[in-house]
């Protein structure tokens, strides 16, 4: 719980009239708009009366040399008494949605004043002899008599302009000119900014439906409910992260009777790994088909090999996957299994101890071509529960003051959890989930957290399940 505190100061100070000064109101409500604003002609819009105020013109036009031919130019925006007040706050048309359809013009006097990258100042101008300012400024060409040029530099070279026109021919105001160029460049960067931003944000929204997307193809390729196998409860809990990741898990009926149980696990996050575990559920599919003409149900080694050699010949950089895979006879509850660098599962007993499915151990799949032929039988006695996971639980972490800086849940928190439920399938994935919410503070998981139970039932546990049901 956090708390607060209130103090007061006994410090001496006297708070000044800043209202003496109109422009800081001014410019504080103009800057907190800005601050608001999304779009960039909007924005231009309230910083443009601002900037024509402090540096007064008669006329104004800008214009950008981007992406066009040495000499060539176009104009983004001209305002005149006869097209315009150049201190009106209407925003601005956004000239880059029409790029295509304005005129590009090339050489004449403009040309002279922005063909080298320095803010240039001409006086005693006759700018009805320069056909280009004739025709762009119409009848008030006539009465400029000076040009203030401004460039505005991006990644150091002057790709916009501004062009402040005077009716004064003397007109040599150096200190509104410093501050019209200042506040231009000052306005280009802000609006390239908020350009960026934008576009950052249409990448994301972008990204984050492809993110959506992949999820969506990953959920269907997980089994969409339980097998149901005689005297065998089974529960499983898929909790995707919010990104792509890549756990996996699938069931296989045989038609002896076999039940075969894999999970999985990706490493790393996003395309790559959701697209390792489409090829590695299509992979596994495959197997499994041939083993049922092949009349051979418990080979889980040969499965393993199978998905490595096809992930290793794959050529994916820096892509493995763990897996645990398993064969079980529902009619002795032996389990035939093997497991590639994956989270050794757990078995409960019926008096709630544990043990580890630890060994035998090979490589995670992908990595080499030759794959250790390692396996093991076990057996689940009725009123065992068998508990596969991937190291999203385990791994689920909150911060720590000690050098890593995090501390992960762990195996033993883990087997708590396991310790404290009555071991019945569903109770196992609630007590887990919980657990690992509690300890870290979130229910998003930040890697996918998967869990596989199988429990060969007991004859109590019916009469378990009644007599809660009583209660």
């Amino acid at each position: 719980m956090s708390s607060s505190t209130e103090s007061k100061s006994n410090a001496h100070f006297r708070v000044v009239d800043l209202s003496a000064n109109p422009n800081i109101p001014q410019l504080a409500s103009m800057l907190q708009e800005v601050s608001s604003t999304k779009d960039p002609s909007a924005m231009l819009g309230q910083f443009g009366p601002w900037v024509a105020k402090r540096a007064p013109r008669d006329g104004f036009a800008s214009l950008s040399r981007r992406g066009l031919e040495e000499g060539c130019y176009k104009f983004t925006r001209v305002l005149t008494e006869n097209s315009g007040n150049p201190d009106s706050s209407t925003p601005p048309h956004n000239p880059w949605n029409t790029w295509d359809a304005i005129e590009t013009h090339r050489g004449g006097l403009i040309w002279e004043l922005i063909r080298t990258p320095e803010p240039k100042l001409i006086n005693h101008a006759d700018l009805t002899k320069d056909p280009i300012l004739a025709k762009v400024l119409g009848p008030r060409a006539k009465d400029y008599r000076a040009i203030a040029a401004i460039p505005a530099y991006e990644n150091g070279e002057a790709i916009n302009w501004s062009l402040s026109f005077q009716c004064d021919p003397e007109w040599t105001d150096l200190e509104a000119f410093e501050t019209g160029f200042l506040d231009l460049n000052m306005m280009g960067t802000a609006t390239r900014n908020l350009v960026s931003r934008k576009k950052v944000e249409e990448l994301n929204a972008e990204l984050q439906d492809q993110f959506e997307q992949m999820g969506r193809i990953q959920r269907a390729l997980i089994p969409a409910s339980n097998p149901t196998l005689d005297g065998y409860t089974l529960a499983t809990s898929y909790k995707p992260s919010q990104f792509a990741g890549g756990d996996f898990y699938d069931y296989f009926q045989f038609p002896d009777g076999k039940l075969g149980v894999m999970i999985a696990d990706v490493a790393g996050h996003g395309a790559a790994a959701a697209t390792v575990m489409a090829m590695l559920g299509a992979y596994i599919r495959t197997y499994a088909e041939q083993q049922v003409l092949a009349k051979n149900y418990s080979d889980p080694v040969g499965a393993a090999k199978y998905l490595n050699n096809h992930l290793f010949e794959s050529s994916l950089p820096n892509i493995f996957v763990t897996a645990f895979i398993s064969i079980l006879d529902p009619a002795t509850g032996s389990i035939h299994w093997t497991r590639c660098g994956h989270n050794p599962p757990r078995i409960r007993g019926v008096d709630g101890s544990l043990r580890s499915l630890v060994n035998p151990g090979s490589f995670p799949l992908g990595i080499t071509p030759d794959l250790p032929e390692v396996s093991l039988s076990s057996t689940l006695a009725p009123g065992e529960t068998l508990v596969m996971y991937t190291d999203g639980i385990t791994e689920a972490a909150r911060p720590a003051d000690n050098e890593a800086g995090f501390e992960m849940f762990g195996e033993d928190r883990l087997d708590l959890a396991l310790s404290e439920c009555s071991g019945q399938p569903q109770c196992v994935i609630d007590s887990i989930n919980r657990a690992v919410v509690e300890f870290s503070g979130s229910n998003h998981a930040k890697d996918d957290q998967t869990i596989v139970v199988v429990r060969h039932n007991h004859p109590d546990d019916e009469a378990n399940d009644q007599k809660s049901d009583s209660l």
